[in-house]
């Protein structure tokens, strides 16, 4: 992206934000019972509750009305709330999506910070990818707000919290017990049941369950099945104090499409719903218990311990013949873990002169036993081992966050130090490699100012460094490689909002540099070395309440991303997003209320020298919703428009049988996994 460019836009922001922020005047005046009940029937109006000193302009925060509407498979789909957060299912839906933020192709999660009530997502040093982070294990109606952070410049976030952070709050309470029943295309179920537990005047509780089943809409039946099991109680121990307990579990099992070449498609050996391999598919579980202690007040400390313990298997074929002409190339991976997390937070609040202060010192720790391996199967029968090892990670991540208040400006400083330490043994070949251990400590500094410009506008300047850990595995492989590769980000910004909500913008140019981004291919356990890299781009996200029944808006990301020691043209980041664009339209007319949706990601570099195309797609989707007092009727139609897209897309080298000839040599070409064709899923929810 051109640097004069970038400049020149930041200026424009700015001055568009005074200009805003001097001319605007409200279309109509509305007292604040109007205002109010506004605001409660347009499901696109934001809350954003981060306190401004801690906020960039490309921060979020969504409350449970802000899902309203939404098709919610699981909590994953949660993360479609996100501006510029794109997903990618490729394996049948029982495993993670892939993430796609600011230019980054995240996999499934190595640089987005995902946590469910503080207790870590995030899987590192996972059987099938670095910061695997999979929601499933959460009943996406039991979540009560997403806060979205983009960057790494707040002390309080570590590991993986390079391109974003996404933090969800599962609810302390019901308002009323809730019963679904929901059934679509392609033999949809899904069954929730929330119920509220035994309370009295201190105590709330209650409990929750939910089944989902589909065969999918490929010509192989997915068979994906997904039971979910929740319960939480909530004690008040006095007026500002109060103490937290929950259990999470799910566990699913499932068949996959997987990907398949472009060639298989275009010699009619199958069509775009088609397999090249039948076994492929997999099974995985969760349970993760939550005790959280949380006092109020000005000077408010909150205390959270988690325990997981996590088991998953994969079966999957991307290179079909290419190094088994007989048996195929099916890779088996598995990863059995437990996890045991701490997080602890104090704000102390002070004065300095007309100067306000606030001190935050907190910590993260965390400690992983793994048991992760990789074999060589065919038709689900292992045929030999490739990597079995036995994983200890500990990660210990103490910060300090000191804020300033003025009248003009706020400044937050932040310092963070993070010591991580690994030890690998091989149990496959005890001394051969992956075996050793290896220990890092990294201070990461930060830097924010809020600038009130009005009322209604503030800008923002942001930066800081951050990181992301690499897989033990290739850090005791490769001696010299990093073990916590650092980040380097930046960001300016605006924010506007209009006292009659009825515009909102806001807008932020930003530059991410990554020290050394290294790829633990999973699929093959070798490690793939890929060099510094540059990203930046701008973030662009309006909302308009055109009246009190209609609202419209729109998010867009623009982001360029090229490796920095790569010839020119030979250095494109495959699969780094150049566009996405979120577009939207509400409207509620009494208990009648309808949203349709677009999701646009533009056409991308496949590979390195940008010869494969990973092709975009424009797919809007349609929801319906009728409220009848207890009783909701409502229906969600997906790629409304029948679209025939690719969800997921790679450049790789494989071979394959055509006509019952092996192919002579590997053809590197892109393979897919088709996107879903129109389909409807309708539901009634009865609440008491």
């Amino acid at each position: 992206m051109n640097r004069l460019f970038i400049y020149r836009l930041s200026y424009l922001l700015l001055f568009s934000g005074i200009a805003l922020a001097a001319l605007h005047t409200p279309v109509c005046a509305q007292s604040k019972s109007d205002t109010a009940a506004a605001q409660s029937k347009s499901e696109e109006v934001v809350t954003v509750t981060a306190e401004r000193p801690y906020s960039a302009a490309s921060d979020k925060s969504f409350r449970d009305s802000d899902f309203a509407l939404r098709r919610r498979n699981s909590a994953q789909d949660m993360l479609r709330l996100v501006p510029g957060l794109v997903l990618a299912q490729h394996a049948g839906g029982g495993k993670a999506e892939q993430i796609f933020l600011r230019g980054f192709d995240c996999d499934h999660g190595t640089d987005v910070n995902i946590s469910v009530d503080d207790a870590p997502v995030n899987m590192v040093s996972h059987g099938h990818g670095q910061g695997y982070a999979d929601l499933h294990f959460v009943i996406p109606e039991t979540i009560q707000q997403v806060d979205v952070v983009k960057g790494p410049y707040f002390a309080r976030y570590g590991d993986l919290a390079t391109a974003g952070v996404v933090a969800f709050e599962t609810k302390d309470s019901l308002t009323n017990n809730e019963l679904k029943l929901e059934g679509g295309s392609f033999e949809e179920f899904r069954g929730l049941a929330l119920l509220k537990g035994p309370s009295s005047e201190n105590i709330q509780s209650y409990v929750g369950g939910e089944y989902y089943s589909s065969r999918g809409y490929f010509d192989l039946p997915q068979d994906f099945t997904r039971l979910n099991l929740l319960a939480k109680a909530t004690a008040l121990l006095n007026d500002d104090a109060k103490l937290t307990a929950s259990v999470l579990t799910f566990n699913s099992g499932w068949n996959a499409n997987g990907q398949i070449p472009e060639r298989a498609v275009e010699l009619g050996l199958i069509d775009r719903f088609g397999s090249l391999d039948s076994s492929e598919g997999g099974a995985t579980s969760r349970t993760t218990a939550i005790l959280k202690y949380t006092t109020g007040g000005s000077s408010p400390l909150t205390f959270t311990g988690s325990y997981t313990n996590y088991h998953f298997r994969l079966f999957s074929d991307f290179t079909f013949y290419l190094n088994d002409p007989t048996q195929s190339d099916e890779v088996e991976q598995t990863d059995s873990r437990s996890l045991i997390a701490f997080r602890g937070e104090k704000l102390i609040p002070w004065m300095l002169g007309d100067a306000v202060m606030k001190t935050r010192i907190g910590a993260n720790i965390r400690s992983d036993d793994i048991v992760a391996a990789i074999y060589h199967d065919s038709s689900r029968v292992r045929l030999n081992t490739v990597v079995d090892a036995a994983i200890q990670e500990q990660q210990i991540g103490p910060y300090i966050e000191q804020e300033v208040g003025l009248n003009w400006i706020q400044l937050l400083f932040g310092l963070r130090a993070d010591y991580v330490g690994v030890n690998v043994n091989n149990l496959f070949d005890p001394g051969a490699q992956p075996n050793g251990n290896d220990k890092q400590l990294i201070l990461s500094p930060k830097a924010n100012a809020s600038i009130p410009l009005s009322d209604d506008a503030t800008a923002f300047l942001n930066f800081g460094y951050g990181f992301h850990s690499n897989d033990a595995r290739a850090i005791v492989q490769s001696p010299g490689i990093p073990t916590l590769p650092r980040a380097m980000g930046s960001e300016i910004g605006l924010r506007y909002g209009a006292p009659s909500e009825f515009f909102s913008f806001s807008g932020s140019l930003w530059l991410l540099d990554l020290q050394s981004e290294l790829v633990w291919n999973g699929d093959e356990g070798t490690l793939i070395a890929q060099g510094r890299t540059r990203r930046e781009g701008v973030d662009l996200e309006s909302r308009f309440r055109l009246t009190d029944w209609l609202t419209i808006g729109g998010d867009a990301t623009i982001s360029q991303g090229r490796f920095v020691d790569s010839a020119q043209g030979h250095n494109f980041i495959p699969l780094a997003p150049n566009l996405t664009l979120a577009a939207n339209a509400v409207a509620r007319w009494n208990d009648l209320s309808a949203a349709i949706r677009l999701r646009h990601v533009g056409d991308r570099p496949a590979n390195t020298d940008n010869t494969i195309i990973a092709s975009g797609y424009s797919v809007f989707d349609l929801s319906l919703s009728y409220n009848m007092g207890k009783w909701e009727l409502y229906a969600n139609i997906e790629n409304l428009f029948n679209v025939a897209w690719n969800e997921a897309q790679f450049a790789t080298d494989s071979r394959i049988y055509a006509h019952g000839q092996l192919e002579p040599t590997d053809v590197t070409q892109l393979d897919f996994t088709a996107g879903t064709p129109i389909s409807l899923r309708t539901g009634v929810a009865y609440r008491f």
